[in-house]
């Protein structure tokens, strides 16, 4: 056997198994691009409208072996479908020998191998975006996702409202329901607000990129009147993961 141009592990596996459940809502193929230095993946949705890059450093894994740019193309579903063979926290890793096919092991109370094909994915090209936001605000997790469901339940827009105190995720449609975030009830973390704003988001998008929750306590929330909406996950380790929603203008 050649030895391997490409061996990554972890001890656990539910982050990456929480970032493709998240990814293959949105697009039906993806890439992993593995350096020297780091794993990223960088998905733009069909219809352009959220953008989720995802930059997890070598210091992350238990093993990182990659001498030169390695890009992994993949069907989401599919990959996901194998991820899911995993029970709680289990132990993986990905080798490959050549770049016809990457070998994924799943290390539990039993090994499971599969060998999957690597596909010419081409991954998006995206101009670097700087934006500044009027609103800069740190929630829990937990909550955050419990108002997107709570909101999603009965409406397919989502607002998201900010004072210099407080967070508010509502709908405005027949029914109503409202969910504030403050320092007293313990939801914000803490907020900067150089101004009030208020933004509508589509719901799917962010009901589509739940799973993300569960990779940090927290979520970070930028955004301003009528633009996007920027979700930040700090990942320990060192990882990073952010998503882009465009607001709905209606």
């Amino acid at each position: 056997m050649s030895a391997p141009i490409l061996k990554v592990s972890s001890d656990d596996i539910r982050d990456l198994k929480a970032v493709i459940e998240a990814l293959a809502k949105l697009v039906d193929e993806g890439s992993i691009k593995f350096t020297p230095e780091k794993m990223e993946i960088i998905a733009l949705d069909r219809a352009h409208i959220s953008l989720l890059q995802i930059s997890f450093p070598k210091e992350m894994f238990k093993e990182y072996e990659v001498q030169n740019e390695y890009n992994f193309g993949f069907n989401a579903q599919y990959l996901l479908k194998l991820l899911k063979a995993s029970k709680r926290k289990e132990a993986y890793e990905l080798s490959a020998e050549s770049n016809e096919s990457i070998t994924l092991k799943i290390i539990g109370s039993l090994v499971k191998e599969f060998n999957i094909r690597n596909l010419e994915v081409v991954p998006p090209e995206v101009p670097e975006i700087n934006l500044e936001f009027d609103i800069n605000a740190l929630i829990t997790s937990s909550g955050f996702k419990k108002a997107v469901q709570q909101v999603a339940a009965v409406s397919d827009t989502i607002d998201i409202q900010a004072t210099e105190e407080k967070i508010i995720i509502k709908s405005e449609g027949e029914e109503k329901v409202e969910i504030e975030f403050s320092k007293e009830s313990g939801g914000l973390q803490s907020i900067e607000a150089t101004k009030e704003a208020l933004s509508s988001y589509t719901a799917d998008y962010l009901v589509d990129v739940l799973s993300l929750t569960k990779l940090s306590d927290t979520v970070g929330i930028a955004f301003s009147e009528k633009k996007p909406l920027k979700l930040e996950y700090n990942v320990e380790g060192g990882g990073k993961v952010t998503y882009l929603i465009a607001p709905k203008i209606t």
